[in-house]
């Protein structure tokens, strides 16, 4: 074992294999005639009987019509030659969508036929609505039928075929395994149940090296009375002896070993494959995913409601740009106000806490003195809020028409940009300044977890509560249960807030 380094890098330019002093990484190299399911071979089959389905489809419709005595000339026109090659095309991309080929998964014979008719379903109904929408009329809808109906039936009569020899021993891979525990017994378990996934288990490799065990002819484990053909040291006779295509590794822990044995494969001229640490059963159905060529295992994953961040996102866009359309003569009489009654910018800029703690600048018409930040220390024994919250009613700082915007929420109008942006929603948490955001206990930053918002449920449920308890849970308790149902609900209720002018 303590040669396994050099006798790799020594054989290395032999076997394309990219050496480091921590990993052994296999080329992938060119796909070897008969590996297992080769993606272009399958797709090439399922062209061709597409192909071939068509041109019988047409031959009989223009067949029947001649018979009959009828004139069909548009059935030998280039029209359904290109609707031939338009269907065949549809139905390999929809294959192709639907992992039909994926030599990355191993399904069951149910589970690729599934896939391959929803492949085909879907390619007809493509094809079907290009045909309706183009307006073209030359083409047969019953030589559109049965060319699905007879690619169809080719498709799923070939692999039934193959499926069949399979299940017959005449296309299996002689599969070797190394172990015999819990995770082997199980694996092979898995292929005697599902045999047309054409793997049979010629017998297992003992993990341990010792010499007293180099020669296991015929032997029975007392483990599940499975064939025990040798140790790993054997692996060559034993791969030899019993034809065997591929070998299974249960072993990732002892990484010099998986290295040994995936070299001696190469030199076998056999497949390895490695299960990966299954951590007592957790990634026993965890996905493998890929980062580039880096495999990953998923263990925990949490569900995102995409379709309803995306109604909520097209209901934020619309809703803002209408209301800015809408509102513009409002925008400029209040902007105009702002600059003539006091001296300062007409809007003011504050940075703000968003989703996930990202910073962004919110826009607001100033209400307040221009040197309103600088004042704020000063007043901090007039604050009538809980604990980092900070608020006054009759705050000295705001401006007479300032009090008049915040009364009725025009203050807040320009935010609709910020909701045009992204970096605002119209229904959300408040987004807090950072000295507040910087001051949060750790359960608090959840309510950061979503995009803030124009109004939210603590503005409609507890605005003049005090209590910053009250103000974190109602936040809290939109992020937890949230829907698009609730946004419109908060959305009438800011309405009759607003109206009500208790800003």
């Amino acid at each position: 074992m303590a040669n396994i380094a050099g006798e790799v890098q020594e054989n290395s330019e032999v076997l394309n294999l990219r050496v480091s002093p921590t990993l052994v990484a296999v080329e992938p190299g060119p796909e070897r005639l008969g590996s297992r399911n080769p993606t272009i071979f399958f797709l090439f089959v399922d062209l061709s009987l597409v192909l071939v389905s068509a041109y019988l489809a047409t031959y009989s419709r223009w067949w029947l019509a001649t018979a009959n005595g009828n004139s069909l000339s548009e059935i030998s026109n280039g029209r359904h030659l290109s609707f031939a090659v338009l269907y065949a095309g549809l139905v390999i991309l929809s294959c192709l969508a639907y992992h039909v080929y994926s030599t990355n998964e191993l399904r069951a014979a149910r589970q690729e036929h599934l896939a391959l008719l929803k492949a085909v379903g879907t390619a007809t109904l493509l094809v079907a609505a290009f045909i309706y929408l183009s307006g073209i009329k030359t083409i047969s809808r019953v030589v559109v039928a049965e060319t699905v109906v007879f690619s169809t039936i080719a498709m799923t009569g070939w692999r039934f075929w193959r499926w069949k020899r399979v299940l017959d021993g005449l296309d299996c891979r002689n599969v070797l395994i190394v172990g015999a525990g819990a995770v082997e017994r199980d694996l092979e378990r898995h292929f005697s149940q599902n045999p047309w996934l054409g793997f049979a288990v010629k017998g297992y490799l003992d993990r341990r090296e010792d010499s007293t065990r180099a020669h296991y002819p015929e032997r029975r484990s007392h483990r599940n009375d499975l064939r025990m053909l040798g140790s790993v040291r054997d692996l060559a006779r034993v791969a030899r002896s019993n034809f065997v295509d591929e070998l299974f590794i249960t072993t990732p822990e002892n990484r010099e070993l998986v290295k040994r044995l995936i070299f001696d494969a190469r030199c076998s001229g056999i497949d390895a494959r490695v299960i990966p640490d299954l951590y007592d059963g957790l990634g026993s159905k965890a996905p493998i995913e890929y980062l580039g060529h880096v495999p990953i295992m998923s263990f925990c994953h949490q569900s995102v409601p995409t379709v309803g961040l995306l109604i909520k996102r097209c209901i934020d866009m619309i809703v803002a740009i209408i209301a800015l359309i809408v509102l513009l003569p409002i925008l400029l009489v209040t902007a105009l106000v702002v600059k003539f009654s006091s001296p300062g910018p007409i809007l003011y800029r504050s940075t703000r806490v968003g989703k996930k703690g990202r910073d962004f600048i919110c826009y607001k018409f100033r209400t307040m003195v221009a040197n309103a930040e600088q004042l704020r220390d000063s007043l901090h024994h007039l604050n009538e809020r809980e604990d980092i919250l900070f608020k006054i009613t009759n705050d000295p700082r705001i401006t007479p028409i300032g009090r008049f915007l915040r009364k009725y929420s025009i203050d807040e109008l320009p935010q609709f940009l910020n909701v045009l942006r992204g970096d605002m929603s119209l229904v959300g948490p408040r987004p807090p300044v950072p000295s507040e955001y910087r001051q949060y206990a750790l359960e608090h930053l959840r309510r950061l977890d979503v995009v803030p918002g124009i109004t939210g449920l603590w503005q409609v449920a507890a605005r003049t509560d005090p209590s910053f308890h009250s103000y974190i849970a109602l936040d809290l308790q939109y992020v937890d249960n949230w829907t698009v149902w609730l946004d419109c609900k908060i959305l009438v209720r800011t309405i009759a807030v607003v109206f009500a002018g208790t800003g």
